[in-house]
């Protein structure tokens, strides 16, 4: 019996080395041909020049990969400055919330053909107050706002028909919690947090982070985690997908995340959320005059799931889907470049008259 065990240990531990071996030859011929496609004579050769919260990729990926689906496939990433010289390349990216030309360091040559691009997924609150020093450096906006030369949400929204089935009645009569909120920001320009402690006194809210006495993932910088989304799906009702600021079309994955589960999101950002979520699949806390009016309605839902479940009607016709960003850079690298300088950084930031980010609604600005 021992020497069949050995035996079998031994074959299996074959197995796994030649599936190593395998997969490891795979990668090799992949990379080779990924290098390979690069040189060629059409090809869009995009450098990352930063990091992007600490991603070499941007949340993107490396080589031509990122644009298998794509329509146009002839695009190439790296963070490689050697890859070629770096006036060479088509477009270099730069991430506009963390880039310091002395710590950084701009590129040592600039061929005006290239295009320099300003990533950011932060709003205009959290930006860096130095936006006056790139005036004139940038070409192109890669933000999640819809204005941006290449949008660059966090997640997006396609009509698309599916075999989407409500839950039934009895599973959301079993979500025994009313409301959760994932935070760790617990001092912010949206007030978001005065908002919450006047719900409290309403409806039970548990929070889950720094901001609160709750957790649900040991690395709250990956929120919403899959086991925390989990929990929000069996346990809860709602989800409060407060954003720290309320700006133009600012929306993290506070509301995306959330979307993806039978659990409705409330809302709280200065986007419009008319172009950014599928319809009748979020209560927006700025529709409502003040906090009991809005506490109301949840409790109206809360108490009848019939109501409740039309929050979800819109899974059968829509999806929420990772963003399409590198097809769209891609798409824009093969087209006639224009000439553009983005010569007032600060301004297209804040906007000509600081209207970007927007005051505090009314249901908030009631409880300061």
């Amino acid at each position: 019996m021992v020497s069949k065990l050995v035996k079998l240990f031994g074959i299996v531990t074959c197995l796994l080395v030649l599936y190593i071996i395998w997969s490891r030859q795979n990668q090799a011929i992949y990379f080779a041909k990924s290098i390979n496609n690069s040189k060629q004579k059409d090809v869009k050769h995009i450098l990352f020049w930063t990091p992007f919260y600490a991603k070499e990729d941007y949340f993107i990926g490396f080589g031509s990969k990122p644009f298998n689906k794509c329509d146009y496939k002839n695009c190439f990433f790296t963070n490689n400055r050697s890859f070629l010289s770096v006036d060479k390349f088509d477009a270099i990216m730069f991430n506009g919330n963390i880039y310091d030309k002395n710590r950084h360091k701009e590129p040592s040559v600039r061929n005006q053909s290239q295009v320099y691009i300003y990533v950011n997924g932060e709003s205009p609150v959290h930006t860096p107050s130095n936006l006056k020093f790139f005036n004139s450096f940038y070409n192109w906006t890669m933000t999640y706002r819809h204005d941006s030369d290449v949008q660059f949400p966090y997640d997006e929204v396609v009509k698309k028909d599916s075999n989407y089935v409500l839950p039934s009645i009895d599973s959301i009569k079993n979500k025994t919690k009313m409301m959760a909120w994932f935070v760790s920001n617990c001092h912010t320009p949206s007030k978001r947090e005065v908002l919450v402690n006047k719900l409290k006194n309403y409806i039970p809210i548990d929070i889950y982070g720094q901001c609160g006495t709750m957790q649900c993932a040991q690395n709250e910088r990956t929120w919403p985690a899959e086991e925390c989304l989990n929990i929000l799906e069996k346990n809860y009702k709602f989800y409060l997908a407060a954003e720290n600021s309320l700006c133009k079309d600012y929306a993290s994955e506070k509301l995306y995340g959330p979307l993806r589960k039978n659990v409705i999101p409330v809302v709280y950002s200065g986007a419009n959320y008319t172009k950014i979520a599928p319809p009748n699949s979020v209560i927006n806390v700025g529709d409502f005059n003040d906090v009991p009016e809005l506490v109301n309605y949840l409790k109206f839902l809360d108490a009848n799931p019939i109501e409740y479940l039309k929050y979800f009607e819109w899974k059968k016709h829509y999806m929420i889907v990772e963003k399409q960003t590198a097809c769209k850079l891609c798409q824009k690298l093969n087209e006639p470049i224009v000439t553009k300088v983005i010569k007032d950084l600060h301004q297209w930031t804040w906007g000509p008259n600081n209207e970007i980010c927007k005051q505090l609604p009314k249901i908030v600005q009631n409880l300061l």
